[in-house]
């Protein structure tokens, strides 16, 4: 098997409206996201997939994302734009992104700090 990875970075701020604490309250992150992609054997020109496809689709999704209060973001105006939530997102959006290479992807994993991270397996 084998698997590449991407990182990137973006900003924003949320609140969490079903959560009792401090978290609840606006605050933002510099979010660090991995999106990995994986295959049993590379593909043309000794590949899994082109790095340049998987930052260009992650940053395209990203950019809607960076400096934004994602509370007024679209699926984060009903759903709690928990780090899980916004993991799942990513990974969704950049799939569409991706069209027949899509398969590929294999899990993304946002960072809220440097110790703190979910992510999101299909």
């Amino acid at each position: 098997m084998y698997e590449v990875e991407i990182t990137e970075w973006f900003s924003a701020a949320h609140r969490l409206r079903d959560y009792k604490g401090k978290c609840e309250r606006l605050h933002g992150h510099n979010y660090k996201v991995h999106v990995a992609a994986r295959s049993d054997s590379p593909g043309k020109g000794g590949m899994v997939i082109d790095f340049g496809d998987l930052k260009s689709a992650t940053r395209e999704v990203l950019e809607s994302l960076d400096h934004n209060y994602l509370n007024d973001i679209q699926p984060f105006d009903t759903i709690e734009p928990s780090a899980e939530n916004i993991a799942a997102f990513i990974f969704d959006e950049v799939a569409g992104l991706l069209g027949k290479q899509a398969h590929l992807l294999h899990s993304v994993s946002v960072w809220e700090s440097a110790t703190s991270k979910a992510t999101y397996f299909k």
